[in-house]
C-alpha cells in the first residue's frame, strides 16, 4: 500500500495514459501486424512461423475471455504500456535516486511516438517490455547475493522473454558481457548458472518443439530477415537509423544516445552500466546488420525504452540551457502524441488522397463485406490477395461472413500453415488496393478473369485507398 500513496504523481501519469488510451483504442482497425498475431490467438499453437507463440497466447487469453474485437485486442498492450511505464520508473529511481526526474523519464517514454503504439497495438516487441528491467534487477541481485531462487527466478524471465520474441537471445551475451566487466567470472562456476540455463530453455521449448516438427523454418526465417542475404548497403543502413529518427521523435532521438554514452562511461552505478551494456548490444546487433537489410525502428524498442528515460533524466542534470531542451523535448513530443491520439479518435487532418495516417487501418471490414457481397458460393469461391501484408487483415475481417480467403503468392509462410488446402479449382475473388494493384492477368493462371467491382474508401472528404475486386475463375495458380 506504501507503494502507492508514495508516487502519487506515477500513478496519476499512468492512469491518465491508461484512459486516454483505453478511449482511443476501439476506434481505429487493426494494422498490419496487430491483426497478424490476433491470428495467432484465434489459431493458437506451440509456436508460429513468424514468431514465438507468447503475443498468440495472450491474444487467446484475452479474446477468449473477453470476445473478438479491436478493443479487446490491445488491451494487453494498454497493459503493459502502463506496466513498462512503473518499470522504467522504478529503474531510474534506483539509478539516479531522485522521484522528481525519475517521473521526468517515465514521461519522455511517452512522448516518444513508437512506444505510443507499441502501447496500443500488441506485437512481441511489447511484451519484452516486460521482461526487461525485471531480468537486469534480478542479474543485479544475483550479483550482489547470489541467490538460488534468484538465478531460478532469471532463468524463467529469460525463458519468458524467448517466448516472446527471438530478440531476447540478446540477453545472454549483453549479460555476460556485464558480468565479465564487473570480473564475476565466479557466478558462471557454479550449479545455479546451469539451473538458470536449464529452467530457461525449458519454458522457450514450444518454440524448439515447434521448429523442430516444421524443419526449423521459424529460425531459417528469421535469420534472413534481420540479416539479409545481400552485400553491404549504405542506403539501407541510412534509412534505417532515420526511420528511428522519426518514430522515436526527433527530439527525444539524440538525447538517448547522449544517455547510452554516460552509461558506458559511469561503471560504478552498476544499474547504470548494466542498462549501457544491453543497451549498446541490442543497439550494435541491429546497426551492424542494417548495413545488410534495413532494421524496422520497433526491432530496437529495448535500447530506446532504456535510453530515451536514461538520457532526458541526464540532460536535466546539466545547465539550464540543457534543462530547457529536455522539458522542452519531452513536451514537444507529448503534445505531438495528443495530436495523434486525436486523429486517431476522429480523423480530422487534411492530407492528400492515399497519404492518410489511416491507410493501414481503415476500411478493412468495408472490403471484407463488399467482397462477401459478391460471392455466391462459398464451397467454390473464395477471396484471395497477392501480398503477405493484406493478408492477416483480409482474413481477420473476413471471417464474420464465413467465406475463404486465400493469400496467393510464391513466398512460404504462416499462411500457409494456416491454409494447407490449396486454393486451385476454385473461383477467386482477389482483392487489390491502390498499394497492391498486382495485375491479375499476368501474374495468375485463370480460365477467364473479370473484374467485379471497383470503390474508393473515403475519409473527410479524402481517398485513402481505391479497392478492386477481380474474378479468377478456375483458378489453376501463379504463373
Amino acid at each position: 500500500m506504501h507503494l502507492f500513496s508514495a508516487h502519487k504523481p506515477l500513478w496519476a501519469l499512468i492512469a491518465l495514459l491508461t484512459l486516454l488510451r483505453l478511449a482511443v483504442i476501439g476506434r481505429f482497425g487493426l494494422g498490419v501486424d496487430e491483426a497478424h498475431y490476433v491470428l495467432y490467438g484465434l489459431y493458437p499453437a506451440l509456436s508460429y512461423f513468424d514468431h514465438p507463440p507468447l503475443v498468440g497466447w495472450t491474444e487467446w487469453l484475452f479474446t477468449a475471455l473477453m470476445g473478438v474485437n479491436e478493443f479487446v485486442a490491445r488491451v494487453p498492450a494498454v497493459l503493459i504500456g502502463a506496466a513498462a511505464t512503473a518499470l522504467v520508473y522504478f529503474w531510474l529511481l534506483r539509478i539516479f535516486a531522485s522521484e522528481r526526474l525519475a517521473l521526468w523519464g517515465a514521461a519522455a517514454l511517452n512522448a516518444s511516438f513508437l512506444f505510443n503504439a507499441l502501447f496500443m497495438m500488441l506485437m512481441p516487441d511489447t511484451l519484452l517490455f516486460l521482461f526487461l528491467i525485471p531480468i537486469m534487477a534480478t542479474v543485479m541481485r544475483i550479483e550482489t547475493e547470489n541467490r538460488t531462487g534468484d538465478w531460478l527466478l532469471l532463468g524463467v524471465l529469460l525463458g519468458l522473454a524467448g517466448l516472446s520474441k527471438y530478440t531476447a537471445v540478446l540477453f545472454a551475451p549483453a549479460l555476460i558481457l556485464y558480468l565479465a566487466v564487473r570480473r564475476r567470472w565466479d557466478l558462471f562456476l557454479t550449479p545455479k548458472f546451469l539451473a538458470a540455463v536449464l529452467i530457461a530453455a525449458a519454458v522457450v521449448s514450444p518454440v524448439l518443439l515447434w521448429n523442430m516438427q516444421n524443419g526449423w523454418i521459424s529460425f531459417a526465417y528469421q535469420s534472413a530477415h534481420v540479416a539479409g542475404s545481400g552485400g553491404i548497403s549504405f542506403t539501407a543502413f541510412a534509412q534505417s537509423l532515420g526511420a528511428q529518427f522519426g518514430a522515436y521523435s526527433p527530439l527525444l532521438f539524440p538525447l538517448a544516445f547522449y544517455g547510452l554514452y554516460r552509461a558506458l562511461k559511469t561503471p560504478q552505478n552498476a544499474p547504470l552500466f548494466l542498462s549501457g551494456i544491453v543497451g549498446l548490444t541490442v543497439m550494435a546487433f541491429f546497426t551492424y546488420n542494417s548495413f545488410f537489410a534495413r532494421a524496422l525502428p520497433h526491432w530496437t524498442a529495448l535500447f530506446y525504452m532504456l535510453f530515451v528515460p536514461i538520457g532526458t533524466v541526464m540532460l536535466l542534470q546539466q545547465n539550464v540551457g540543457w534543462r530547457r531542451y529536455a522539458k522542452g523535448a519531452v513536451a514537444l513530443s507529448g503534445l505531438l502524441v495528443l495530436v495523434l491520439y486525436a486523429e486517431l479518435r476522429s480523423p480530422f487532418i487534411p492530407l492528400p488522397d492515399y497519404k492518410s495516417l489511416h491507410r493501414d487501418l481503415y476500411g478493412w471490414d468495408t472490403i471484407m463485406r463488399h467482397a462477401a457481397g459478391q460471392i455466391t458460393d462459398p464451397a467454390r469461391q473464395a477471396a484471395a490477395v497477392t501480398n503477405w501484408s493484406l493478408a492477416s487483415r483480409a482474413l481477420y475481417y473476413g471471417r464474420p461472413y464465413g467465406i475463404d480467403t486465400y493469400l496467393v503468392d510464391n513466398r512460404y509462410d504462416q499462411f500457409d500453415l494456416w491454409q494447407p488446402n490449396a486454393p486451385e479449382g476454385k473461383d477467386l475473388l482477389f482483392i487489390t488496393t491502390h498499394d497492391f494493384k498486382k495485375g491479375i492477368t499476368p501474374a495468375m493462371q485463370c480460365a477467364s478473369t473479370e473484374q467485379a467491382e471497383t470503390f474508393n474508401l473515403d475519409l473527410n472528404g479524402r481517398k485513402v485507398n481505391t479497392v478492386t475486386l477481380t474474378w479468377c475463375r478456375n483458378f489453376k495458380g501463379t504463373q
